[in-house]
């Protein structure tokens, strides 16, 4: 006759997963006596029980999970973002969701559109709803935030600098776009456009630093004709192309610091029967889709989306993770395709493969 214990291992049973009774059951000693070989109780147990118990639990696939590893409840996490169309956010926010959701959680969603006060609004009406929040604030962090964290809930800043306040993680922006801009000087471009996002974010005032840098290393003048800024969106980036060329002398590259307004760029530069990189050149700031399947393929700074919202997750469910945190800057990747190269002659000549990553 087969026991229950057996039973749930081999068919899954009716109640799923195998459970320490069903350990118990199986090496034939009492529940207490279980939970104590397997490191669960205070009490101690002979080698020969102990041997038997972890026999049976890895013979019915028993996982044990160990004190703390789960609180209580679940958690309920809001998270409040500029924009869910974002290609960018969208993938840190589903690595978030994905981390969350292994360990028993689960996400309230808000898009704010870059609206400072619609945020504030949206932090005010979660507040009653959640246990700790996510956010890549619009601007200055919001009343509403600073209020949930009087209150002792968690907050972890998402993408830009929380200034000190709460904890944060973001990314090499400064390096990031340094790099980015190197490839097109060292190209041999000399006037570089820049698109850009505004400077109330913290991440576009530092994408433009490290433009800047890259300008200076290579002897290229600083051009406010060639500086455009305006929100992280598609049609900015159409725009951007529009004001670009309307100057006397017409940039030769453009490095565009948001995978959202490169979309636009390339179809602004579309729309006017310009290709790149033969007429512009194109490098972009994170590795949309759209990117790698465009021809000529675009030369972009991956993100580390995947990685930003697993480390997040881990300092709103664990408050030794969040005291520890602090300013958290993750890396990128450097990914050189076509767009960025002078010619059709010397993309066709150069070495290497068509995409090649540099960390």
């Amino acid at each position: 006759m087969t026991n229950v214990a057996n039973n749930n291992a081999n068919n899954g049973g009716a109640r799923g997963l195998p459970t320490l009774r069903d350990v118990a059951a199986r090496a034939g000693v009492s529940l207490a006596t279980a939970s104590c070989a397997l490191g669960q109780g205070r009490r101690g147990v002979s080698d020969a029980k102990r041997l038997r118990v972890e026999r049976a639990a890895a013979e019915i696939g028993y996982e044990l999970r160990p004190r703390g590893r789960r609180r209580t409840r679940p958690l309920t996490i809001g998270v409040v973002v500029p924009d869910v169309t974002n290609s960018f956010f969208g993938a840190v926010v589903g690595a978030l969701d994905e981390a969350l959701r292994r360990e028993g959680h689960r996400i309230l969603l808000a898009p704010s559109g870059e609206d400072a006060q619609l945020e504030d609004e949206l932090v005010a009406a979660l507040s009653p709803r959640i246990d700790a929040l996510a956010i890549t604030p619009a601007g200055e962090i919001s009343p509403a935030t600073h209020a949930l964290a009087r209150r002792g809930l968690p907050v972890v800043v998402m993408d830009r600098d929380a200034g000190g306040q709460y904890p944060c993680v973001v990314m090499d922006n400064c390096e990031s776009a340094r790099r980015a801009t190197m490839v097109l000087v060292e190209a041999g471009f000399e006037r570089i456009a820049l698109v850009n996002g505004p400077a109330r974010v913290s991440t576009a005032r530092e994408r433009t630093e490290g433009y800047l840098a890259a300008l200076a290393a290579g002897g290229l003048p600083r051009d406010e004709s060639r500086m455009y800024t305006g929100e992280f969106t598609y049609d900015e980036g159409r725009r951007a192309v529009a004001w670009l060329l309307r100057a006397e002398r017409r940039p030769d590259a453009i490095f565009s610091t948001s995978a959202i307004l490169t979309s636009g760029v390339l179809m602004g530069l579309r729309e006017r029967g310009l290709a790149w990189p033969d007429d512009l050149a194109v490098v972009g700031f994170g590795d949309g889709i759209f990117a790698s399947l465009v021809e000529p393929a675009v030369t972009v700074v991956e993100q580390p989306t995947a990685e930003m919202g697993q480390t997040v997750a881990r300092m709103l469910i664990s408050k030794a993770a969040l005291a520890e945190a602090g300013r958290v800057v993750l890396s990128s990747k450097l990914v050189l395709r076509d767009s960025h190269w002078r010619g059709r002659r010397d993309r066709e000549a150069r070495p290497g493969p068509r995409a090649m990553v540099v960390r």
